[in-house]
């Protein structure tokens, strides 16, 4: 599964390489995107908010998923529309919560960390056109992370701890679904993708699993 998926990968990133070669019958976008992961198979984890206030919180302002990306499409038939996509992207989500104690071993309560994931995104997609703007389409894909890293204030304390998680698997076969709206000069996604393998690995995995599941909302701008 994975040396498929590496090849697959590999195939587009040549077709994205070769459409700069070739002058007609291609539309390319620079996008930007917000987003949310959403912890499949496991009860331990939330959702984390794209952008929300709170004053009770630490960092007040929270701030989610967010990444810059590239997009080409091309039209093979006219309701048929191919599709190759690569993103640099953040999540967020709440990991799990870890109870903490005083000097004197009384309980002060569960405290959870959020967690930022880093992450290139890369996809081939097949569109089939609803209408003349809008599109719905599947394919393949993979996440390959850069780096997994949780942040936690520590109770009635000014100091905050921060760690790299190393027990997620570096590369994610995913299967994008999207809908898509395309007017001249932008086009709007909505995506979800969801992970084909246990996100853990090592021991973890064979005690817990955890899905891959990450909702996109993007914007692209047309550049030729």
């Amino acid at each position: 599964m994975k040396a498929k998926i590496l090849i697959s990968v590999f195939v587009l990133l040549n077709s994205l390489i070769n459409v700069y070669c070739q002058d007609s019958g291609y539309e390319y976008f620079i996008t930007v995107n917000s987003n949310v992961y959403l912890p499949g198979n496991t009860s331990s984890k939330g959702t984390y908010p794209i952008l929300w206030y709170d004053k009770t919180a630490d960092p007040k302002l929270m701030v989610g998923g967010f990444g810059i990306g590239f997009s080409v499409l091309k039209p093979i038939k006219s309701k048929i529309t191919l599709k190759g996509q690569a993103n640099i992207s953040r999540h967020a989500y709440w990991d799990e919560s870890v109870g903490f104690r005083t000097i004197t071993n009384q309980p002060m309560g569960d405290f959870s960390s959020v967690t930022s994931d880093y992450t290139l995104g890369l996809a081939g997609l097949v569109h089939y056109s609803l209408s003349k703007r809008i599109s719905v389409g599947t394919g393949l894909g993979a996440q390959f992370l850069f780096l997994s890293r949780s942040r936690m204030q520590v109770p009635n304390s000014n100091d905050e701890l921060k760690y790299v998680n190393k027990y997620y698997k570096p590369v994610m076969p995913v299967v994008p679904l999207e809908l898509s709206v395309k007017s001249k000069k932008v086009l709007f996604n909505i995506r979800y993708e969801y992970g084909l393998l246990n996100r853990l690995r090592g021991d973890l995995a064979k005690e817990q699993t955890e899905r891959f599941c990450l909702l996109t909302f993007e914007i692209g701008f047309r550049i030729k």
